[in-house]
């Protein structure tokens, strides 16, 4: 079985001299993080159907990281989803960042979604780095016609019915040994 809905929030590893008020603050100091370069030896080719599509978390100040990834990984950009933090004061260093963005990228033979739903989501922030169940919902909602669908979630926190959802912090399954030792 290969997997045709690919749901990733990368555990991108700033290289910033200090995320916040002190060196242990940030992602950092909540979960193991990875640079561009290990993340892109991810084998995705490895779990995913020739005909797929990816929902690819990305921080604002690590965008160009997230278009990498997606570009190596063999997937054609073709929309973004925005997540308004609130409430939120936001870090950062130029300004203060209260938005996620979720990239949407296919390879192969994917039919446009034509979801009729907004681009936009305003929601709480919860604990570090987790993200709305909106946007998981709207991913279900949007890939609901793709035949035999298949859906992964990489570096996942948690088990989610309906989706094979990989990641230390569920059962200690490290996220390269799984998807380069598939099949």
């Amino acid at each position: 079985m290969s997997f045709n809905v690919l749901y990733i929030d990368p555990p991108y590893a700033y290289n910033n001299k200090n995320t916040g008020g002190n060196m242990r603050s940030g992602a950092a100091s909540k979960y193991q993080t990875y640079s561009i370069d290990l993340l892109k030896n991810i084998n995705i080719s490895n779990v995913c159907d020739k005909n797929s599509v990816l929902f690819l978390w990305a921080t604002v100040p690590l965008i160009l990281y997230a278009f990498e990834l997606m570009k190596c990984w063999e997937f054609k950009y073709k929309t973004m989803l925005t997540w308004r933090k609130i409430p939120s004061l936001g870090m950062g260093y130029w300004f203060r960042g209260q938005t996620e963005h979720l990239l949407v990228g296919i390879n192969g033979n994917i039919n446009a979604f034509r979801c009729q739903k907004c681009n936009f989501i305003q929601s709480k922030v919860s604990k570090h780095s987790e993200k709305p169940e909106e946007f998981r919902e709207l991913i279900e909602l949007s890939t609901n016609k793709i035949e035999n669908r298949q859906m992964l979630e990489l570096f996942a926190t948690k088990k989610v019915e309906n989706w094979t959802s990989i990641g230390r912090d569920i059962d200690g399954t490290d996220v390269f040994e799984f998807c380069n030792n598939y099949k």
